[in-house]
């Protein structure tokens, strides 16, 4: 694997995490590198969302209808990852509550029917999203919008490098194992940077932010994990949902008291 080009771990990263039709090839052997690539696809997100928001204030200069932005960030950013992470949400749900048995729970979240479980966790998580991000642009601090996704797609990544597998084989278990020194840094530029534009912009609220995006994404996994008795691909997927959740949400009711 380490004759594999960044740009090639890259791609991979784009075609596991977004619809962009690019040219990524998932192997059958483990290559945790392509994990370390995961934040670096959250700014692609990021800039996306940041874009919307600009797009709406060139279009309505006042910005009164913050909720209305929130919910086409929220769509295009669901779009964009081919609901991979919604998906991910209402398996995790289904197979969390669904059974008392770990074996089962694992079948549960495999199998494609969507319980109630998994649809009130995907209405639950749409609707705080939808007004988080609504109260954080209306202050406006569109900023949060271009970081918080490179925050929460570090949950997916600490998954794959902390955890171990559910089950054999799977999307999730090509990108986990051991990462390099290389790989660390990958995905610890793109987190530094966020970190310190929150905390330059933002003192203290940026501060607790950064705080709430390292606990969630080192959090989140661990207490799916342990339900399911290891990571699989969707345990990744709603790490990066309930993360980006909980940290605009966190955001926001910062906001508000600000």
């Amino acid at each position: 694997m380490a004759n594999i080009h960044p740009i090639r771990r890259l791609a991979t990263a784009l075609s596991l995490m977004s619809i962009v039709p690019v040219r990524g090839s998932v192997s059958e052997e483990s290559d945790p590198a392509v994990a370390g690539w995961f934040p670096v696809v959250g700014g692609f997100f990021g800039l996306v969302g940041y874009g919307i928001v600009k797009l709406f204030g060139l279009l309505h200069e006042q910005m009164r209808v913050p909720f209305l932005v929130s919910t086409v960030v929220v769509v295009v950013w669901a779009l964009l990852s081919r609901l991979l992470h919604w998906d991910g949400l209402a398996d995790v749900a289904d197979g969390f509550w669904g059974s008392h048995n770990r074996e089962r729970r694992l079948e549960i979240m495999a199998d494609s029917h969507t319980g109630a479980f998994g649809a009130t966790a995907i209405a639950l998580a749409a609707i705080l999203e939808v007004v988080a991000i609504g109260i954080v642009v209306g202050a406006p601090h569109e900023l949060f919008v271009l970081l918080v996704p490179v925050m929460s797609r570090f949950s997916a990544t600490a998954a794959a490098w902390f955890g171990r597998p559910a089950r054999p084989g799977g999307l999730g278990r090509s990108v986990m194992g051991t990462p390099s020194v290389a790989s660390v840094l990958v995905a610890l530029i793109p987190l530094g940077l966020v970190l310190a534009a929150l905390l330059r912009g933002y003192d203290t609220a940026g501060l607790v932010a950064g705080a709430v995006a390292v606990v969630c994404a080192l959090g989140v996994p661990l207490a799916l994990s342990r339900r399911f008795g290891g990571v699989t691909g969707d345990v990744m997927g709603a790490s990066v949902l309930i993360s980006e959740v909980a940290i605009v949400t966190v955001l926001a009711v910062i906001v508000s008291a600000r």
